[in-house]
Order: structure tokens, then C-alpha cells, then sequence
């Protein structure tokens, strides 16, 4: 079929793909539209990029068909053949380099250097390479890397099926010799979505906003048993407080960490938890509470002459204040201790007492969370489109339905559904965003 045909049967599709109601509508004629474009791309010797396909997509728009539209675009695709041909010869990594200092589309990018637009790949680009957390050298050898291996569908299945136990799996011990960002990767996305029914995707769409409208107390799961644990090597997970700490008693030695023993708040009900601070820090925290705070604060410069010997100090804040203190402006990110248990071995302490290990300033905080959370969804649903264009690739290179699902992360129905919404959505013109 010469080119001039498939122009016409591709502008032909996708007439009739918009009269049929889009991709979910026709799966089949949907993957063929894809097919043509593929194929079109190929004839001029341009990379299947946005740019270069946009060409296509405004051919579409153009009503009635004619000889004149179709020479017009075909003019376009010359012309953008011959820039792209006599462009000065750059390597990838040089591409790369351009693309982190012009801050381009991975989906501009990646097809440029033979990369698909898979969720690895486009996170090596967009969270290593734009936010300069790896050099360009680093992110290429990481790409080609991973393509070598061609291990795109093993990497999707640690993240969605093996977030919380990736660790102990084979897939993971095969390929962290070779994939030095693949920890990064997996930890960095693997809290954004518990749910173990959806993918990270459409769980975290609902979860992230949620979290930000609705506090949370300390979750049930963290509070578990670690019996013989090596304090040399144990690594505590953080856990953000983001209900109301209700202060009522001050307990502390000379020579010790302040415990502040209380409440946490949400609606109704409370949980009595204790907090570990260090001094200076529970200083500065009550010294941005102008009344009550710098009551408070008055009591430690008290002399304790009137302390036993080896006897903590105890301030109960009815008592000295006349109420309790209420630490509303900010959220505490702690973590569990470990003590050493009857059988001399280290373990979780699996009473409510948590150390501190850093105080924000609410305002603050959730202005920051807001932001990036707008920035997550518009890269996750992003992620999500371009986990659409590698399934119909795979079924376009011979793989089943099933097989293809599996390989990038559509498997359940929801996600599938979601992932190929976006797609046409973002085809006929919209644009998916939070901003």
C-alpha cells in the first residue's frame, strides 16, 4: 500500500472509530488507526513522537477529504522528514542532554532514541533526568540497560503485585545487578497506592486526594512485632501524623528525651499516644504557640529543687496551664523505637510511643503536598496513557490480549479502561491535567 492509500484508509478509520464512540467502542479498528500511524511514521523515517504525530491527528480534523488535504499533509510529513533527516547527527546521549536543559516531553524524547514510553523508561527520564537526580550518562545506561534485558513486563510486576515484599522475589534478584535505579523506582512509587485490588495507578488517584482532605491516624499495620531485629542495620519506617496532637503531660529527666503523653483527635475519637522529642525541638515548636506555648515553655526554666533525687519532672498541663495544648499547626513524622525485650534480643516497641523525627508547619506542608500531588496525578495518568500505546504495541509484535495486559499493568479491568479513556481523550484534543 503506497502512502497515499494508507493516508486515506487512516483518515477513513478514524472517522469512522469517532462515529463508532471512540477506542472502547472498536478495539480493533482502534489498533489499526494505530497500526496506520506506525506505519506512516515509518515511510518518512520519523519517530513515532507527539510532534510528528500531531501531524496526523490535525489531518484528521480537515473536512471534506480531498487531494489537496491529503498532498498538504503529506507535504507536512516531508517536511518534517527532511528536518529530522538533515538534522545535525546528535547521539543519544546528547538527545538527552538537550532534552533535560529544554525540559522536553518524554514522549517527544523517548521515541527519539529508540526507547519505548514505558513507565520505567519515562521515569528514569522525567524523575532522574529532569529533576537532576542522575547524570544523562547514568539514565542512558540505565535505559539500554533495561531494554537489553527487555524486562519491562518484570518490572511492572514488582511494582504492581510485590510493592511491600519486592525484596524476597526472584524477578528482583535477577535484576537489581543490573538496574542500579530499580530500588528508587519501587520506593519511590510503592507508597502511593495500598490497595491490593488496582494497580498504583487508579489506587493512588483515589487515595493521594483523599489523604489530603482527610487526616489520618496511625495506621494499625505499622504496629508489628520485629523480634531479633540488628540495630545496625534496622531502617524504621516514618509514619506522618496528621490528626490533631492533643498535648496533656510533659515528662522528662535532665539528661533525657522529653515524652509528651496525649491524644490524637479525629472527629469523635481520640487514641492515646505518647511522642519522643528531643528539647530543642519541642522548644521550638511551642515557642511559634504565642499564649499557652510560652506559658509552657516557662516551666522549663524552672530549677526542679523541688524534685527527688533520680525523680523525672512531670508538668500536667491542667494543672500549670489550666488545659491542655492543642499542637494544631503542625503534623509530627515519627517512627517506632526499638528496645531490648526480655530475651535480649531487640524489637519493635509495641507500646503507642513513637519518636519524633521531624515537626512541619501544616500550612506549609500541605501547600507543598498539593503541589506535587498535582504534579504525581498529571505524571501518573500520563504513565498510565503511555502503559496504553506499549499494550498495543506488544499486540501489534504477535503477544495475546491476556499477555499484553499483564506485561504492562492493565490487567484489571478498571485500570484497562481508564488507560485507554486517557489515550483517546488526550487524542481528540483534551488534556488530562490538575493543574
Amino acid at each position: 500500500m503506497q502512502v497515499k492509500e494508507k493516508l486515506t484508509t487512516y483518515y477513513h478509520h478514524y472517522q469512522e472509530l469517532k462515529e463508532k464512540g471512540g477506542p472502547e467502542e472498536n478495539t480493533e479498528l482502534f489498533e489499526e488507526v494505530i497500526h496506520l500511524e506506525e506505519e506512516i511514521m515509518a515511510s518518512y523515517g520519523l519517530p513515532p513522537s507527539h510532534t510528528h504525530l500531531q501531524i496526523l491527528w490535525q489531518f484528521t480534523e480537515k473536512a471534506p477529504l480531498s487531494e489537496e488535504v491529503i498532498q498538504g499533509t503529506q507535504e507536512k510529513l516531508e517536511t518534517a522528514a527532511t528536518e529530522h533527516l538533515m538534522a545535525p547527527v546528535k547521539t543519544n546521549l546528547e538527545v538527552l542532554q538537550e532534552a533535560k536543559s529544554g525540559k522536553m516531553s518524554a514522549f517527544n524524547v523517548l521515541p527519539e532514541i529508540g526507547q519505548p514510553t514505558h513507565d520505567y523508561p519515562i521515569f528514569l527520564f522525567e524523575e532522574m533526568l529532569l529533576k537532576d537526580k542522575a547524570t544523562p550518562e547514568a539514565v542512558l545506561q540505565e535505559m539500554e540497560s533495561v531494554k537489553e534485558l527487555d524486562c519491562y513486563g518484570e518490572v511492572a510486576t514488582l511494582l504492581y503485585y510485590h510493592r511491600k515484599t519486592f525484596r524476597r522475589t526472584k524477578i528482583y534478584k535477577a535484576l537489581k545487578p543490573h538496574l542500579q535505579f530499580l530500588d528508587t523506582y519501587l520506593q519511590q512509587l510503592k507508597a502511593l497506592g495500598d490497595s491490593t485490588e488496582h494497580s498504583i495507578f487508579v489506587s493512588s488517584l483515589a487515595k493521594e486526594a483523599q489523604q489530603l482532605s482527610q487526616p489520618t491516624t496511625l495506621p494499625e499495620d505499622k504496629i508489628i512485632s520485629l523480634i531479633g531485629v540488628d540495630p545496625a542495620t534496622y531502617t524504621p519506617e516514618s509514619i506522618l501524623l496528621t490528626d490533631i496532637f492533643e498535648m496533656e503531660e510533659i515528662v522528662y529527666d535532665v539528661d533525657t528525651a522529653i515524652t509528651v503523653t496525649g491524644k490524637l483527635n479525629k472527629g469523635d475519637s481520640s487514641k492515646a499516644v505518647s511522642l519522643g522529642f528531643d528539647l530543642g525541638e519541642l522548644c521550638g515548636l511551642l515557642s511559634q504557640y504565642q499564649e499557652q506555648g510560652q506559658q509552657i515553655l516557662a516551666f522549663f526554666h524552672r530549677t526542679p529543687d523541688l524534685n527527688l533525687p533520680d525523680s523525672p519532672i512531670v508538668i500536667n498541663l491542667k494543672d500549670c496551664t489550666g488545659r491542655t495544648f492543642l499542637a494544631d499547626a503542625h503534623y509530627f513524622r515519627v517512627y517506632k523505637p526499638l528496645v531490648l525485650g526480655e530475651d535480649g534480643t531487640h524489637q519493635m516497641m509495641q507500646e503507642e510511643f513513637y519518636l519524633v523525627e521531624e515537626i512541619l508547619e501544616r500550612d506549609t506542608f500541605d501547600a507543598e503536598q498539593l503541589k506535587r500531588t498535582s504534579e504525581s496525578l498529571n505524571g501518573l495518568l500520563q504513565h498510565l496513557k503511555g502503559s496504553y500505546q506499549e499494550y498495543v504495541a506488544y499486540l501489534q509484535e504477535g503477544e495475546t490480549e491476556k499477555k499484553a495486559r499483564q506485561k504492562t499493568g492493565l490487567d484489571h479491568p478498571t485500570t484497562f479502561e481508564l488507560a485507554r479513556h486517557l489515550y483517546n481523550y488526550e487524542k481528540h484534543g483534551g488534556k488530562a491535567s490538575f493543574d
